[in-house]
């Protein structure tokens, strides 16, 4: 059985319609419809965030019981699994950025996905913190490829105040994960970034005008990142 014809079988249990279905998961008109094995990870994540009850192993791969044993309701799919209690929803982007400086995907400007993190002792998840899921190597080995890594917007007013830490750093048609190593914003107005892994040795110099957002990077969901 497909993916699609167990989120169909699920909605027929659940006695909706498919389009109400969407509506709740907060997928697009005709979402279901075109499901299928390239379906993205954060769609089944949506699905199982707004149905707990529903058990993710079942929908991924048809194994087990269509819903979860009362025992066992834990959520699965977040940034690290964890009781669906006590996670927060953030902002997602699944294909971005790119630590070798590939070009930011179309649909940039969609609406992102969102997943559940865990908070850690004493963080205020809000809406200014998002995850971006890491592609290539120019950040490890302490960010590998597809690491998770939690980070929170800086409002421009802070830019020229960022030192020598990791930032995901949206600026011309780019969006990527680097080091600052030196940050000329208030006098010169431009920033150098460099990659932790000197196997890609080039630095970016990136003009105030450029850059549209820059998100501080705080940890790979568990891990800090130093």
């Amino acid at each position: 059985m497909s993916l699609k014809s167990r989120v169909l079988q699920f909605i027929r249990f659940k006695k909706l319609t498919t389009q109400k279905f969407e509506q709740l998961v907060g997928l697009s008109n005709a979402a279901v419809a075109k499901m299928g094995d390239n379906t993205r990870r954060s769609t089944i994540d949506k699905i199982s965030n707004a149905f707990p009850e529903l058990n993710p192993v079942w929908l991924l791969t048809g194994e087990g019981s269509m819903l979860k044993p009362e025992s066992n309701a834990t959520f699965v799919g977040a940034a690290s699994p964890a009781a669906t209690e006590g996670t927060v929803s953030v902002r997602f982007f699944e294909v971005t950025p790119s630590a070798t400086f590939q070009e930011f995907c179309s649909g940039a400007s969609e609406v992102p996905d969102s997943i559940n993190v865990v908070p850690q002792c004493g963080e205020t998840l809000d809406e200014t913190f998002c995850v971006f899921e890491v592609r290539g190597e120019s950040m490890a080995p302490q960010i590998q490829p597809r690491a998770r890594v939690l980070c929170q917007e800086v409002p421009p007013t802070r830019w020229h105040t960022l030192s020598d830490c990791v930032i995901v750093i949206a600026y011309a048609d780019k969006f990527v994960i680097k080091r600052i190593v030196l940050n000329h914003l208030p006098s010169e107005n431009y920033i150098i970034l460099a990659s932790d892994n000197p196997d890609f040795p080039q630095r970016e110099t990136v003009q105030l005008a450029n850059i549209r957002a820059i998100f501080r990077a705080k940890r790979i969901i568990s891990s800090e990142i130093v």
